[in-house]
């Protein structure tokens, strides 16, 4: 879904940042939207989405280079198939780190990004 949601961001004249522990997933993805002639690009930055210091170092960058972000896709997810009654500690921690936590750090530093730039409901002012 994410990549999905880049390429169409990119077909529609967007800079996209895309967050990922594993960069060479969204660089094949930025090689794709350059061969494909978009207008728009896709930025890869390397990021753990469980390290909230990575998350925020991100919005930084963007915030820094870009001048903001102005759209925000939160897209990354865990999940693990077991019974609770099998389940693994480490494993709901990290769902929860992700799925729940990292969603919460983004959408704040997103607002931010928005707030400081005047722009709280998605519409400049």
């Amino acid at each position: 879904i994410g990549a999905a949601v880049a390429r169409v961001l990119a077909h529609h004249g967007m800079v996209v940042v895309g967050l990922a522990r594993r960069l060479e997933r969204v660089q094949e993805i930025a090689e794709e939207v350059v061969k494909a002639g978009e207008p728009g690009k896709l930025i890869a930055i390397k990021a753990d989405m469980r390290k909230e210091e990575e998350i925020l170092k991100a919005f930084s960058w963007a915030d820094e280079k870009l001048g903001g972000v102005d759209v925000l896709v939160n897209n990354a997810g865990v999940f693990y198939t077991t019974y609770v009654s099998e389940g693994k500690t480490e494993d709901w921690r990290d769902m929860l780190e992700v799925n729940v936590l990292a969603v919460c750090i983004c959408t704040r530093e997103y607002l931010k990004s928005m707030e400081k730039r005047n722009n709280q409901n998605g519409q400049d002012r």
